[in-house]
């Protein structure tokens, strides 16, 4: 997972999401994967779309909420790493 560290990520294109409240549901048209975000992970989304870079997204959320980085760093690679195997996310080229 390190090398995700690294990595240009996007909202794969077969994929619609909407927020509802300050959750984001996430669909997949092509497996019918349906995944939900709390805020947290809303806002990972979001700056993913601004920032694109997990490092980037990765500094900006750090400056935002109260975790250490260890621990915020494991916890959106796993993020990461369960929406690319999904088919949400996919590498930016």
């Amino acid at each position: 997972m390190s090398c995700l560290k690294q990595a240009n990520l996007k909202i794969s294109e077969q994929v619609v999401t909407r927020q509802i409240g300050d959750e984001t549901v996430l669909l997949n048209l092509e497996s019918g994967t349906y995944f939900g975000l709390d805020p947290v992970g809303s806002r990972f989304l979001e700056l993913l779309q601004t920032e694109g870079a997990l490092t980037a997204v990765i500094a900006r959320m750090l400056e935002e909420f109260d975790v250490t980085e260890p621990q915020l760093e494991a916890d959106l690679l796993r993020l990461a790493d369960e929406m690319l195997a999904s088919g949400l996310l996919e590498v930016a080229w």
